[in-house]
């Protein structure tokens, strides 16, 4: 079975159940972690953020699945110029295919998801918090907290370390987009059937479950609902593309095994 390259184009949708923080690196007035903000001075999820997040929700799901052996994990350390180049010659991996390494650049482009505007969340049973947020001056998406740095050893607020930083609202609703293209293998030789790192991608976007700084302290609990999946120029119904979920996703423990018979 030959590799198959798909044009993609994925629309999913975003809401925070808690509070959430994407710095930006800079301080404002008396806030010293202001998060990020688009030319309108509205919020949004950094493409990047969200891509880190998935692509570790995808590694962890591939682990489940033994999709990571030994050489392929390598590959799963994008920074390490060394391990790249050990490397060279193993399988390429579900990873790899989908968010690119050192040595095999991603093809798939992750866009800023955008805070939903009324007309957008309503249909989408929006709560009143989301929908009236774009229709707000941009400082009410924000919620300061006011904290103070604690010493590891004892617990105890270290003298003169108060800090403020910003906080996204809580019900706010984000709209992103993935689009470009991933070659793979398919599963079967059916024309609709999924390739393997489509169904890996699919299925780690169901994992998210927190975005941001602050995980720790229970910031940036969201959840991640798929709206519209499209390949090459087709759109899929929301019933196909569970439908592989729901029954096919134990397949992915074959993908090495696919693999090795199509380099045959």
């Amino acid at each position: 079975m030959r590799a198959r390259t798909d044009r993609l184009l994925l629309e999913y949708r975003l809401i925070f159940l808690s509070p959430f923080h994407f710095g930006t690196g800079f301080r404002q007035g008396l806030v010293d972690r202001t998060v990020a903000r688009d030319r309108q001075g509205h919020l949004y999820v950094p493409g990047a953020s969200f891509k880190g997040a998935l692509r570790e929700c995808c590694e962890q799901l591939a682990r489940t699945y033994d999709e990571l052996d030994e050489m392929s994990d390598l590959l799963t350390s994008p920074h390490d110029a060394r391990q790249a180049l050990r490397s060279l010659g193993a399988r390429i991996s579900m990873i790899t295919r989908i968010f690119g390494s050192q040595m095999l650049p991603g093809t798939l482009f992750f866009d800023n998801a955008r805070l939903l505007s009324a007309a957008e969340a309503e249909p989408s049973g929006g709560t009143a918090l989301a929908t009236a947020a774009l229709s707000e001056s941009p400082e009410t998406q924000v919620v300061p907290y006011t904290q103070v740095r604690l010493r590891r050893l004892t617990r105890t607020a270290v003298p003169g370390a108060l800090y403020t930083s910003e906080f996204g609202r809580r019900q706010l609703l984000f709209r992103g987009t993935i689009r470009g293209w991933l070659t793979c293998l398919p599963l079967d030789e059916e024309p609709r059937s999924p390739t393997y790192s489509l169904l890996l991608l699919l299925a780690g976007l169901h994992l998210i479950e927190q975005l941001g700084a602050n995980k720790s302290t229970g910031k940036g609990r969201c959840r991640c609902e798929i709206l519209r999946l499209e390949i090459n120029g087709e759109e899929y119904p929301a019933e196909e593309w569970r439908g592989w979920l729901m029954e096919r996703l134990d397949e992915l423990v074959y993908y090495a095994m696919a693999q090795g018979e199509a380099m045959e």
